[in-house]
């Protein structure tokens, strides 16, 4: 039986791994601003306070490497509603607008990620 043997210079598979990961998680920030953006355009607006509040975090030093969309804050005087909007009240029923947002961009995320050259 023969053996081959192969040898590759400058081999550094956590370099690539890290860059794979920085494409994938650019990717998949970008998914997360148009579900944002998509979220904006659906969120009911009385103040726009609420509207104002939807932004995209990338949570550093994550072991799970999540993007996240948030609505609302916990401010005085901020819209620390969005739950309630989102899912409704017992006086109020609900007027979604993250999970809609989401369903629209559900089909092209992988595409969106795949794009940042993944």
């Amino acid at each position: 039986m023969a053996r081959a043997r192969v040898i590759l210079k400058d081999w550094a598979p956590a370099m690539i791994t890290e860059q794979i990961e920085k494409k994938a998680m650019d990717g998949l920030e970008d998914a997360c601003e148009r579900i944002a953006n998509r979220a904006r355009s659906l969120c009911p607006v009385d103040t726009g306070k609420l509207k104002a509040t939807i932004r995209v975090r990338r949570l550093k030093g994550d072991p799970f490497l999540n993007v996240r969309v948030y609505a609302g804050n916990r401010d005085k005087g901020g819209a620390f509603y969005a739950h309630m909007v989102e899912y409704g009240t017992v006086k109020m029923g609900k007027k979604a607008f993250l999970r809609p947002a989401l369903d629209a961009m559900k089909s092209n995320i992988i595409n969106i990620i795949v794009a940042a050259g993944v």
